[in-house]
């Protein structure tokens, strides 16, 4: 039987691979600024409920002051992350997403003092080389337009830090998470407002919204994906908070190999002989973790 942390982790896969997936589309559509806040606006509700149905609302001082500081990472990981995904493919934006987890890996095991055997060790390796394949091109080099994408993948690789220590500060997942996406909200508007391009793709939406009705559907598909980044974020936490946070990391890094089949299925993407590599080894990787 797995252990709650680790199903955990596979549940917040699933749902993470449903929002990016959407977030391509929307982000062509309504511009990053405008998805990440609808992103964090929306998000608010399901986050809440779960805390309300776990029943704790106490939290330290300190706990709460690092989950806000949170926010602000997580707004500019949107952000940058959504603009990625303006020109970029899916399958890469999402690949290059998944640095933070070998920083948990690190994290885990030198921060929080976890342990792995040498087979588990070898598996992470093994799909995190995987990772690393998937982001290049035929001739092994980084497409310079993923850098937005690695803005938003160390942003999110600092929030989830922090939260770490949020979470294990204030005895529960769902609480931090909330002050996280409601802090965020704020910092998104100062983002939007600062940006002259986001302003003008503001009024030029507003045009858009008078003549036509896809952009009704834009902002319904983006409440689907806050939902589920959402929720994705909410399961999470329960990894944080066990003792298999390294495993988890771990799995979580094997994202891009799904998103790579959605980013085929629904966007006709193409991946090289090199990424195709670094997905079957991200399969491998990952099977022999989730059996041991």
């Amino acid at each position: 039987m797995l252990p709650i942390g680790t199903a955990a982790a596979i549940i917040a896969i699933t749902l993470w691979t449903i929002a990016s997936t959407i977030s391509k589309k929307i982000s062509r559509g309504l511009g990053a600024n405008l998805v990440t806040f609808l992103y964090l606006a929306v998000s608010i509700v399901p986050i809440a409920i779960g805390t309300v149905a776990i029943g704790t609302y106490s939290i330290s001082t300190a706990g709460a002051l690092l989950a806000a500081l949170a926010g602000l990472f997580l707004s500019l990981g949107f952000i940058s992350t959504f603009k990625a995904l303006t020109t970029e493919h899916l399958s890469s934006v999402i690949a290059v997403s998944e640095i933070y987890p070998v920083v948990f890996v690190l994290f885990g095991i030198l921060v929080l003092g976890q342990t792995i055997n040498e087979i588990q060790l070898v598996s992470m390796v093994v799909i995190f080389a995987g990772a690393a394949m998937i982001i290049t091109t035929e001739k092994l080099r980084l497409n310079k337009m993923m850098i937005p994408a690695v803005v938003g993948a160390v942003s999110w690789t600092i929030y989830w830090i922090i939260m770490t220590y949020s979470i294990h500060s204030a005895g529960t997942f769902a609480l931090p998470i909330l002050i996280s996406r409601v802090v965020g909200i704020p910092f998104a508007i100062i983002f939007l407002l600062i940006n002259r391009n986001a302003v003008s793709e503001l009024k030029l939406l507003g045009k858009k919204i008078k003549a036509s009705r896809m952009v009704m559907v834009m902002v319904a598909l983006t409440i689907i994906a806050s939902f589920s980044d959402a929720v994705g974020d909410t399961v999470f936490g329960i990894t944080i908070g066990s003792s298999v946070l390294v495993i988890g990391a771990a799995l979580v890094a094997l994202q891009p190999m799904v998103v790579s089949f959605f980013g085929f299925l629904f966007y006709k993407e193409k991946l090289t002989k090199v990424q195709f590599l670094g997905l079957a080894t991200m399969f491998a990787g990952a099977f022999v973790l989730s059996v041991l």
